[in-house]
């Protein structure tokens, strides 16, 4: 009966550990978050790509077989000024894409580059379908 009791305490208090220790991870996931706005700027004429409405893949980088891979995270629309706002941990590697009504352009950023409330500029170049 006392060993009963006994193993349901060391359960409950792994449990309690566990769920405590998780929560401080997401924590501090959040407070290494910075904000940062991302504008779609076209090739030719070095301007924004106003009500255009690119699409823009964040990939965050993941340990793969043998590279690494950038699998996409999120995706965003930009707005009717060619840009949006997204948050990212600082501290990862991040492959941004941005695409559109035959455009494509992309960017990759590593750790210590990106600072709170930085603009970055991603440049689409246009192709053909033929």
């Amino acid at each position: 009966m006392q060993s009963k009791i006994h193993k349901k305490k060391i359960i409950l208090f792994i449990s309690a550990l566990a769920l405590s220790t998780s929560n401080c991870n997401k924590k501090s996931e959040n407070e290494n978050q910075i904000t940062i706005k991302i504008n779609s700027i076209d090739e030719e004429s070095k301007k924004r790509r106003v009500n255009m409405f690119d699409t823009l893949e964040v990939g965050k980088e993941r340990p793969g077989l043998f590279t690494k891979r950038f699998p996409t995270e999120r995706m965003y629309i930009t707005d009717s000024m060619g840009s949006v706002k997204i948050k990212i941990d600082p501290t990862k590697i991040y492959d941004f894409s941005v695409s559109g009504l035959n455009v494509l352009g992309g960017d990759m950023y590593y750790p210590g580059f990106l600072k709170d409330g930085q603009e970055v500029n991603i440049e689409v170049r246009h192709y053909d379908k033929n």
